[in-house]
């Protein structure tokens, strides 16, 4: 039988989310609509589970989401439209999501919810699921920047299309007796600092994998990995961080 994880408030929820976008750094010199705006309103989004961008903005033209909820729930004094929020969101360097994820995760720790998704105990000690995997969340044949992964496609001609993406490594804490996760701070995979080779998920998840030992060093975990790790490099670079898997 299904087990029921504790409810985290959702105030405290978004006044830890809005305090960390409070503090992104704002490239811009001039503006009318606040940083924090831009995110807050993209994560109502998914908090109000509109199923786009553009729905959402919809759906404050139609009033099926109110103005005074968003700024009672998420602190939005003025929502941007589809196509700004898009380009803002584009220029945040990804990087600096990552204290989010920690404090989230610490208030996590304090609330009693992460002891919910217990496993198993080795040793006296308090082991979880960690399941990663890779995912792509934008293709195009036209659009491109420079961190594009780049991907040759034939056709049943043998006619090559070039195809552009970019793809993450997600990682999540699981419980096979609970629907929810606990998602931590997935490690894009795309080309950086102009490489001219594609970024791999095994080199992502070697990034993933220290930066999650470094955030949390005595959290015991059992990673749940595809075949694509089943490797010599891979499970030597686990056992030397005593990682089980």
């Amino acid at each position: 039988m299904g087990r029921q994880a504790n409810k985290l408030k959702v105030e405290e929820c978004n006044e830890i989310i809005l305090s960390e976008f409070s503090k992104f750094k704002e490239k811009r010199p001039i503006f009318e609509i606040p940083l924090k705006n831009f995110l807050m309103s993209s994560f109502a989004v998914f908090a109000l589970k509109s199923p786009s961008l553009l729905q959402f903005e919809n759906q404050l033209k139609e009033h099926k989401i109110r103005m005074h909820n968003l700024n009672s729930l998420f602190k939005i004094d003025r929502v941007p439209s589809d196509t700004h929020l898009r380009d803002i969101l584009e220029t945040v360097e990804y990087n600096q999501y990552r204290p989010l994820f920690q404090r989230l995760f610490s208030y996590i720790q304090r609330s009693k919810t992460l002891e919910q998704f217990e496993f198993m105990k080795i040793n006296g000690q308090s082991h979880y699921l960690l399941a990663t995997d890779g995912s792509g969340y934008f293709r195009s044949e036209k659009l491109v920047c420079d961190c594009c992964m780049i991907e040759e496609h034939f056709d049943e001609n043998n006619k090559m299309t070039l195809k552009f993406g970019h793809n993450i490594l997600a990682g999540s804490i699981v419980h096979p007796d609970l629907k929810q996760v606990i998602p931590m701070c997935p490690e894009p995979i795309l080309r950086l600092d102009g490489s001219s080779k594609n970024d791999s998920e095994q080199t992502a998840f070697r990034r993933f994998l220290a930066d999650f030992k470094r955030e949390h060093p005595k959290l015991k975990i059992i990673f749940l990995l595809d075949a694509l790790y089943a490797n010599g490099p891979i499970i030597k670079l686990l056992e030397s961080m005593v990682m089980s898997f």
